[in-house]
């Protein structure tokens, strides 16, 4: 008689994949607003510390720009507003000099930013967006370089904010830099010489610079005011139909 064995079975237990974590992209996100709330009150509370700087600057005509423009990136990454580093670069550098210092210590830390904007807000924000918002976002992508220049030129969108919301957009890195700075530099410089002009007391510099600082701003609210006229009106499902 034959007997048939049985084919032996495996003492291993099957291994199922592990489906991705839907909670993942919401725990970034938590992490982030606990991250800018966090950076927000410690600005709140105690700010940079006006006098150390101008002391380190005075010190070393070498170690003064480098601190400015590391000084200024990793402040703005806290949210310390960009006015005041410009004004104060102003009166430490002068116009010319603190404006150029300040905008790339402030595109340095708003790059910075973005990316952990990016790296942790994204995944979440994208998968929320739905109907209009979600064209309203296709939208500013398309012209990213347009709306984060509008966005510098707004006084009361705050800068360091708005580097970490950029960053959960679909607004391309290329175009956050290059939109950043060409819409930082005209304030940047309005702000530095106003300082710079206030420090000398030279009056009528002063008040063309604060002409500029609100020419800036009410162009930058109209430039708001057209973009948001031509926004997308129509939903996903009616453009289907």
């Amino acid at each position: 008689m034959i007997v048939l064995a049985h084919p032996a079975r495996s003492t291993y237990p099957c291994r199922v994949p592990a489906l991705p974590s839907k909670r993942g992209p919401l725990l970034r996100f938590v992490a982030l607003v606990a991250l800018v709330t966090g950076f927000a009150a410690l600005t709140l509370l105690s700010g940079p510390d006006k006098e150390a700087l101008a002391a380190v600057v005075h010190r070393s005509p070498v170690a003064g720009p480098l601190v400015a423009v590391l000084g200024s990136a990793i402040l703005v990454t806290v949210l310390v507003p960009r006015t005041l580093l410009a004004l104060v670069g102003g009166v430490l550098f002068g116009a010319v000099g603190g404006a150029g210092y300040v905008l790339v210590g402030v595109t340095l830390g708003a790059c910075v930013a973005f990316g952990v904007g990016r790296l942790l807000g994204r995944d979440f924000v994208a998968a929320k967006l739905r109907g209009r918002m979600a064209l309203i976002e296709a939208a500013v992508a398309r012209r990213g370089a347009i709306a984060v220049v509008i966005s510098r030129l707004i006084p009361l969108v705050p800068f360091g904010l708005s580097n970490y919301s950029f960053g959960t957009t679909a607004v391309s890195f290329r175009s956050f830099v290059g939109g950043t700075l060409l819409g930082a530099a005209p304030a940047t410089l309005a702000y530095a010489s106003l300082g710079s002009f206030t420090m000398h007391g030279n009056a009528l510099g002063a008040t063309l610079s604060g002409a500029a600082v609100v020419t800036l701003g009410i162009g930058g609210s109209i430039g708001t005011f057209l973009v948001w006229r031509r926004r997308p009106r129509k939903t996903v499902a009616s453009a289907a139909a």
